[in-house]
């Protein structure tokens, strides 16, 4: 461990947390290799144990929806009291010579504000506390989440959204970042920055056109592009619905993805999800991530499910019949981490550490 990493890690206080000796090649030889990495989070629905300091004059026309949401602001003073300051910590612990970035997929903050000066405030104290606390001199790069723009007034969240980000991310990135819908480059790999609430088919089409001469095209965006196996909320994922009335865009995208053998990295369910699926003449790989340590369990990784053939079995729905063909792998775990993305060459995989171990829990390849 060098000496920047050291000083680093003591002062975020890590006591009583045994860390292994993370190998990092030295700059001029991972510039070599072409390897580099990326630390990243799934959902972290950042908030304060007091919720009057985001939520105050927060109220749903709804009842029985602004009591869950209620409960959800509980749920998240208590574990950002405690277990997601040590999750936060693990991933800086991530962090070497050869990372590049810091990722955040969406779902930022809870949302559920009265105003826009309220929102704008929420989003900069998770930025800014989440890449002080990680890595202060890289990149923090985010994507569009549902509870982003969630408020009194989703709209008004919306627009304080785009204004806060698109000017902040321009800064993370030293790019003009105009859209919530993006693309940046870091070597011969392309990362396209997707917002799923509001998604612009033609938009999208034009983004992932101009990343057709990349080596790996990266996909970063809240929602899944493949259905999530559940039965309540499987249509959540891009372009999904209930109805499937967006079905013909869904299909245009999903084989514009396979073409360009696009890999997905993706947030929304909580869950660490993994699934390679070959179909539309390409290949499309997706791995979901989270950060919502919400009980002591999900501390732990503990596989819910694993194997092509479990896959749509629990949402049990015809959707589901469209994509099994094409599943080559898969893995569901309920649980709760930090992941570290590794680009090497051709090689990327990704690997995770669940809750605030100190040693990796899984390691999933991708390429």
């Amino acid at each position: 461990m060098d000496r920047r990493n050291f000083l680093k890690y003591s002062a975020l206080g890590l006591a009583g947390l045994s860390l292994p000796r993370l190998w990092m090649p030295h700059p001029a030889e991972a510039k070599a290799r072409d390897r580099y990495s990326v630390v990243i989070l799934g959902d972290t629905h950042y908030d304060d144990a007091d919720p009057l300091k985001y939520h105050a004059g927060y109220r749903d026309p709804n009842p029985a929806r602004e009591a869950a949401h209620r409960e959800e602001f509980a749920r998240n003073g208590e574990m950002w009291s405690g277990r997601c300051r040590e999750l936060v910590k693990r991933a800086a612990c991530l962090v070497d010579d050869d990372t590049r970035y810091v990722f955040q997929m969406g779902d930022l903050i809870q949302g559920d504000t009265a105003d826009a000066a309220t929102h704008k405030r929420f989003l900069d104290d998770a930025m800014n506390l989440l890449k002080d606390s990680i890595a202060p001199e890289l990149p923090f790069i985010t994507v569009a989440g549902n509870h982003d723009v969630r408020g009194n007034d989703d709209a008004v969240c919306r627009q304080a959204y785009k204004a806060y980000m698109t000017a902040r991310l321009s800064r993370e990135l030293g790019q003009e970042i105009t859209d919530v819908n993006f693309l940046f480059r870091c070597g011969a790999d392309a990362f396209v920055v997707i917002d799923f609430n509001h998604p612009g088919t033609q938009r999208i089409k034009a983004l992932l056109e101009e990343a057709r001469d990349a080596r790996h095209v990266f996909v970063i965006v809240h929602g899944p592009v493949f259905p999530f196996d559940d039965p309540d909320i499987y249509f959540w994922y891009l372009l999904g619905s209930r109805n499937d009335r967006y079905a013909a865009e869904r299909r245009e995208i999903r084989a514009l993805l396979a073409s360009l053998d696009a890999i997905v990295l993706c947030g929304h369910t909580h869950t660490t999800e993994f699934l390679d699926w070959k179909g539309d003449g390409g290949r499309i790989t997706q791995m979901t991530m989270n950060s919502v340590w919400s009980s002591a369990e999900k501390g732990e990784y503990k596989l819910i499910a694993s194997g092509a053939a479990e896959y749509g079995n629990e949402a049990g729905k015809p959707l589901f019949d469209e994509y099994r063909p094409g599943i080559r792998a898969y893995s569901l775990a309920d649980c709760a981490g930090a992941y570290k993305l590794v680009v090497d060459g051709p090689r990327v995989l990704v690997d995770f550490y669940a809750g605030a171990s100190p040693r990796r829990s899984r390691r999933f390849i991708l390429r």
